[in-house]
């Protein structure tokens, strides 16, 4: 099981190669948490991956921590991003930090390789979906199924999803992600109904929301809508 700092890396900070390195070289990271974030940077860079595919190969613990070693020389500050997840471990995000190491870098893309759908499919931090809705990116609502499927915490999901819904070029995948979310968590919110209510009935997630959230918790409308359709099934 990945230890606590590699999860909270994940979700925290777009790591870079470098950044990554120097936690394995000074003994912030064992092998095989170093080997789990480089799995996942390099998913999420895909065909950018650059060094994050050779640090999750390099299978010899030897070999690893000199490649870090290596690479950790070559990146001056890389402490800087280890130093603000301590303080991310201990209380509220430093807001300077997550500007810099989480925020900026999901404004810039560098968080996600958004040439390439296989990436933006494994999306897991809510803020990259964050910024391609800002910056009205074509992949956005790809990377919020990605995010619906990957991503534990349904809540921060569902806040992304009622900002998709609301937009015409996103509401199709939105109203998937929506769908994927009540199958996984059981859950909804009443912001995400209200928008879904605006959409044609008989979509993914009106079926989905019948079968995996609980009946009290939902609508009239949506109740009138799957009653009418079983009784007109005969």
């Amino acid at each position: 099981m990945p230890s606590d700092l590699a999860e909270l890396a994940r979700y925290a900070a777009a790591l870079d190669a470098g950044e990554l390195a120097w936690a394995h070289a000074t003994g912030r990271l064992d092998a095989d948490d170093t080997r789990w974030l480089a799995f996942l940077r390099r998913c999420d860079l895909d065909t950018v991956a650059g060094e994050f595919a050779r640090l999750e190969h390099l299978e010899d613990d030897a070999e690893l921590l000199a490649a870090c070693r290596e690479l950790a020389a070559a990146r001056g500050g890389a402490a800087r991003v280890w130093a603000y997840l301590d303080d991310c471990r201990t209380g509220a995000p430093p807001a300077a930090g997550r500007q810099e190491f989480l925020l900026d870098r999901a404004a810039a893309g560098l968080g996600m390789d958004w040439s390439s759908t296989s990436a933006l499919m494994g999306t897991d931090r809510p803020e990259e979906v964050d910024a391609a809705l800002d910056r009205q990116d074509p992949n956005a609502g790809t990377a919020l199924i990605g995010l619906a499927v990957t991503n534990p915490d349904p809540d921060a999901v569902l806040a992304r999803i009622a900002r998709a819904l609301a937009v015409p070029a996103t509401r199709p995948q939105a109203v998937t992600a929506l769908a994927h979310t009540a199958r996984l968590h059981g859950t909804v919110d009443a912001a995400c109904l209200d928008l879904l209510r605006t959409v044609p009935r008989g979509n993914e997630a009106d079926d989905d929301l019948w079968a995996y959230v609980p009946r009290r918790r939902l609508p009239w409308w949506l109740w009138r809508h799957q009653l009418l359709g079983r009784f007109n099934r005969g």
